[in-house]
This record gives C-alpha cells, sequence and structure tokens, in this order.
C-alpha cells in the first residue's frame, strides 16, 4: 500500500466530504489526575531503580547498568496506573488487587550503551528470568537503536491494494442509514455480511489480501465478493 496514497485516503474518509463522521473531540483528563500519575510514576522509578556507570565499552561514549527488583518496580507501576485510569472517561476498570506471583522477585538489569549522548544500544539478559538458571547461564539480547535505517519497501510479490475501491466501499456504507435499520435505495444492506468461508479465505490470499485483513473487512460489513474488488483487475 502506498503509505502516501493512503494517508489521503484517511484524511478524505475523516470528514463529512469523505463521508465518514467528524472526528469527536477527546475525553478530557483533569490535569490533577495527571500531575498524580507523573508523581507517582516518579516516585516508583526513583525507589526502585539505580543506575551504574560501567564506564567504555567499545565505541561507545557511557555504558550505564539500569536495575531494579522486577517485583517491587511492577507492583508501583500498577499502583500508578491504577491511580490514574479511575480518571480516564471510559476506561476499563481494572481489577482492585494484581498478581504479581509470576513476576520474578529478584533484581534485573539491563546495559545501555550511549554514545554522542543518546542511546545507542540496549543490551539484556535474557538468563535472568530463569528461576534456576546456572550462574554462569547467559543469553544476551541486544537491541540497536538507530536514525538512520533504511526506508522500507513492499516485500516482493506484494499486490498492492486498490484505495480507490476500497473508498468505494466505505462510501456505500456512510450513505445508508445505520440508525433506521433498512436499506436506502442505494440496495446496500447495512446488516452484517456473511461470513467468510475458508475456501473464500484462500482464494482471497491468492489475490493478496491476508486473513486478518479479510476478517476485519468482513466484520465491517463486506462481503466477499466486496473485498475481491478491492484487488486489482486484470485489464
Amino acid at each position: 500500500m502506498d503509505t502516501e496514497k493512503f494517508e489521503e485516503f484517511s484524511r478524505q474518509m475523516s470528514g463529512p466530504a469523505g463521508g465518514g463522521a467528524a472526528p469527536k473531540a477527546a475525553p478530557s483528563l483533569d490535569p490533577s489526575v495527571l500531575n498524580g500519575f507523573c508523581n507517582s510514576l516518579t516516585e516508583a522509578l526513583s525507589d526502585n531503580v539505580t543506575l551504574d556507570d560501567l564506564g567504555k565499552r567499545g565505541d561507545a561514549d557511557d555504558v550505564i547498568r539500569v536495575s531494579a527488583p522486577a517485583r517491587p518496580l511492577v507492583e508501583a507501576l500498577y499502583k500508578s496506573v491504577t491511580g490514574v485510569a479511575k480518571g480516564i472517561p471510559g476506561y476499563p476498570e481494572l481489577p482492585a488487587k494484581g498478581d504479581f506471583g509470576d513476576v520474578p522477585n529478584r533484581k534485573l538489569s539491563a546495559d545501555v550503551q550511549i554514545k554522542d549522548g543518546r542511546p545507542q544500544a540496549i543490551t539484556f539478559d535474557v538468563a535472568q528470568f530463569a528461576d534456576a538458571a546456572d550462574w554462569s547461564a547467559h543469553l544476551p539480547l541486544r537491541i540497536g537503536i538507530s536514525t538512520d535505517g533504511a526506508a522500507q519497501s513492499a516485500p516482493t510479490g506484494a499486490t498492492e491494494l486498490d484505495l480507490s475501491g476500497l473508498q468505494e466501499a466505505f462510501s456505500s456504507m456512510a450513505g445508508s442509514d445505520f440508525e433506521d435499520g433498512p436499506a436506502t435505495d442505494s440496495g446496500f444492506d447495512p446488516g452484517p455480511a456473511a461470513p467468510l468461508t475458508e475456501s473464500q479465505y484462500a482464494e482471497l490470499q491468492k489475490l493478496g489480501i491476508d486473513r486478518n485483513i479479510a476478517e476485519s473487512l468482513n466484520h465491517s460489513g463486506l462481503t466477499f465478493d466486496e473485498i475481491k474488488g478491492l484487488t486489482p483487475q486484470p485489464i
């Protein structure tokens, strides 16, 4: 999918001109709740996280070891989140008390390599999660951080999604009366579409539409033929 075309498609469909509903204002949050969350988060980190300077390593200017007792830190973060969640309209209610029995009750650490004042990589020993690992067992996981990565492109053999067909489908749905129930003069049926069969999923897969996308489109009300029509047609 061409990302620039999709951004333009999203802008067209988000407003009345594209048939979509005007965006609603985000729910407001009491500033005191946000301040309380920030203070609670700061306290949770300052009470549990320690930083140790390990000096230079390789081409890094500094290596900082970040350590924290896992279970107390998770419990403190949970307390911070539950405090702010109560002040967010519509936020699902969280359990009154978290179950942290699966969280390792010991200190975990990660090394952060810094170069030119910016994080260059994070190394974490996954063996720390093992309940009864030998002291000599190590499984380092290194995550590099780069701001000059190569541009992403579509994989070989990918099929470009026809956005014009997708726009027509959404316009049809927007033109029908979902509130009143019956179909409009356009013939569009606002009711749910028939679930796709395994053979239809397989056919769509051959056309370049994977199962997750097909399920999402089907749940939104598109039939098999309508989803199939989104793929480029032979000339």
